[in-house]
């Protein structure tokens, strides 16, 4: 079984010039691997703009660290997360080094990506509830309790066409599924097969849904319900190290791979 990073993924112009979903903590390595990510002479010529984040999940947020180097860098997520990494002490850190510039979204907000010192990109997001009230661990008790994880649509407004990232959901209602219609890729939380995945492998009581996270398997999992997106592209991604579609020969994988889907691999590249 390959080993998999955190779930961030690039998002590009086409012309050189890329924005980040979340930033894990594997983002510095993952970067020295990416060719096209890798700074110019100096950095007016560093090709990353900005980061869009879902939540404030150290997972997806330590990377920001990463881009420190950066003389500016355009920041996307809502007030909670904005509240949560100042309060955990990594953003004032990131400021410390570079100038950030936080935009704050909300749900249902469509926003144009910004250029660093520069215009605005061709590529547009739209902030998606991901319906999850689960407040990252270090913040338990005592942090807000609206806007704590969302997805993204992003639109290229060139060619119309779109992606959406939900590496966390944890419920996909009918309201919920039409604001991914039309949508060519969907990288969607793949965290557990089943709801009761943790006991059955002995790793504790937590159920999927109580963690912020829709199982893929069953009645009213995401790979039935996904299914409704008739022009989509299916990709599971976020995947912990309990899922059997991990396994290529898994029972889990065929079907899977016989819905249509596909699991998320690192360095794998999707042109819309």
């Amino acid at each position: 079984m390959a080993s998999r990073r955190s779930s961030t993924i690039a998002v590009g112009d086409g012309g050189g010039e890329w924005f980040l979903g979340n930033a894990g903590p594997e983002l510095d390595g993952a970067l020295r691997e990416c060719a096209p990510l890798w700074p110019g002479p100096d950095d007016s010529t560093a090709p990353i703009h900005g980061v869009f984040l879902t939540d404030a999940e150290l997972d997806h947020t330590l990377g920001l660290l990463s881009l420190r180097q950066a003389s500016e860098l355009h920041v996307y997520g809502t007030a909670a997360v904005r509240i949560l990494l100042s309060q955990c002490g990594l953003l004032p850190t990131l400021e410390s080094y570079t100038v950030v510039r936080w935009h704050e979204v909300q749900p249902g907000e469509r926003f144009v990506l910004q250029y660093r010192h520069g215009p605005a990109s061709p590529l547009w997001c739209e902030a998606l509830d991901a319906t999850s009230g689960r407040l990252p661990r270090y913040a338990r008790g005592s942090g807000p309790t609206s806007g704590i994880v969302i997805g993204y649509r992003i639109t290229d407004e060139r060619t119309a066409r779109s992606a959406v990232f939900l590496p966390s959901v944890a419920a996909l209602d009918e309201s919920f599924l039409q604001q991914l219609d039309g949508a060519h890729l969907v990288l969607v939380d793949g965290t557990f097969w089943t709801d009761d995945e943790l006991g059955q492998y002995g790793r504790g009581t937590a159920t999927a849904r109580s963690m912020g996270h829709l199982p893929v398997n069953g009645k009213e999992g995401s790979l039935r319900l996904l299914r409704q997106l008739t022009n989509a592209h299916i990709v599971y991604t976020h995947l912990n190290n309990t899922n059997p579609i991990l396994f290529e020969d898994a029972p889990e994988r065929a079907c899977l791979t016989n819905a249509g889907a596909s699991i998320a691999q690192d360095g794998a590249e999707y042109e819309l």
